[in-house]
């Protein structure tokens, strides 16, 4: 789902709750993967976005809430500097 460049951590959270949640109920899966992009994070260089550490996490945490299982593969995220944190962040949320 494309959002415009310059989107943060409210159009990503809504976006969640009126398309992919609604979307994941519909079929209730046993097992949900996540692609756990971080490029989209406020100081990455590449795609123009502007989601914060709270704003992983709080994907993170509503992801977790959407199955019984839950995995997710590192993928984007191209600030080596912020990356750790953010990741950190996620995996906060995949546990809460």
């Amino acid at each position: 789902m494309p959002l415009p460049a310059g989107s943060g951590d409210d159009d990503y959270l809504r976006a969640f709750e009126e398309v992919v949640e609604p979307a994941v109920h519909g079929f209730t899966p046993d097992l949900l993967l996540v692609s756990a992009g971080f490029d989209a994070h406020a100081q990455d260089p590449i795609a123009w976005m502007e989601v914060t550490e709270f704003g992983f996490q709080e994907l993170a945490r509503r992801c977790r809430h959407l199955a019984p299982g839950v995995g997710a593969v590192l993928e984007g995220g191209y600030n080596v500097e912020t990356l750790p944190g953010l990741v950190s962040a996620a995996l906060d949320g995949f546990t809460a």
